[in-house]
């Protein structure tokens, strides 16, 4: 029984391709959207039922609509949107040496590709239907370095409430922010995996798995999250309420 279909953007690699496998799974007919020709067509050639593919930059407009026109043909509705595509490395050069054009082209595919796929693709979505967007726990906290991401994502969750209540009550808006989720299998090449010092300073006990994440986007999606919208919901295992201090052995004042 099909549960209902969705979009997800960047679902070839990393997060967004364990969400596609993960909805896939769940009996939910998934199209997938990457800029990545080289990472969608290792997707395609597994021949997924269910699965189906488009190569999209989600910065560019008028590739966004002929998206909508697509998705409406093939689906005629959507249940859901998962705005997951993003550069995902969050270091750059310090503030002083930072290209207007990376700056720029972050926020393009962090935070305006976001805001098209919801101009076009949202009139698509069912009475109830429901965005999810992938933000990042460094919207509210920052290694050295980081200023283009930090910024898109946390646009991102700002633009979260505003497109809820412009939206609302048809369609509902949430985001979620992870923490470190490990993607090392989900990444070409052969991508270190966390070690135990990594597992043991989270809360949790251990670091993120993709499912963390898809199992909270797919409630979000579902009519059992209907009077949830607007919200930002943190998965990270704990770590962005844990007080880390260089010096252990003396306690720090309040």
């Amino acid at each position: 029984m099909n549960s209902g279909n969705i979009v997800i953007t960047g679902a070839a690699r990393g997060l967004g391709l364990g969400m596609t496998r993960y909805f896939l799974g769940h009996n939910y007919q998934v199209l997938g959207v990457d800029i990545d020709k080289e990472a969608l067509g290792r997707l395609d050639e597994a021949q997924i039922p269910g699965l189906q593919l488009v190569h999209l930059d989600v910065t560019e407009e008028a590739s966004v609509q002929n998206l909508a026109r697509l998705v409406e043909s093939r689906f005629g509705r959507l249940c859901g949107i998962i705005n997951n595509a993003a550069i995902s490395l969050p270091y750059h050069e310090p503030i002083d040496k930072l290209s207007l054009s990376h700056w720029q082209r972050v926020l393009a595919v962090n935070l305006t590709g976001p805001m098209l796929i919801c101009k076009h693709l949202s009139p698509l979505l069912e009475q109830g239907g429901a965005i999810v967007n992938i933000g990042s726990t460094r919207a509210h906290q920052s290694e050295p370095d980081s200023e283009a991401y930090a910024a898109s994502k946390g646009g991102l969750v700002a633009l979260t409430h505003a497109l809820a209540i412009s939206l609302g009550p048809r369609v509902r808006v949430n985001a979620i922010s992870p923490g470190w989720i490990d993607v090392s299998a989900l990444q070409p090449g052969n991508a270190p995996a966390p070690g135990p010092a990594d597992h043991a300073q989270h809360p949790a006990g251990r670091v993120g798995e993709v499912k963390d994440v898809a199992a909270m986007a797919r409630f979000l999606i579902s009519p059992e999250s209907e009077f949830i919208t607007g919200q930002e919901f943190i998965v990270d295992g704990g770590m962005s309420r844990c007080m880390i201090y260089h010096d252990t052995e003396t306690p720090a004042a309040d």
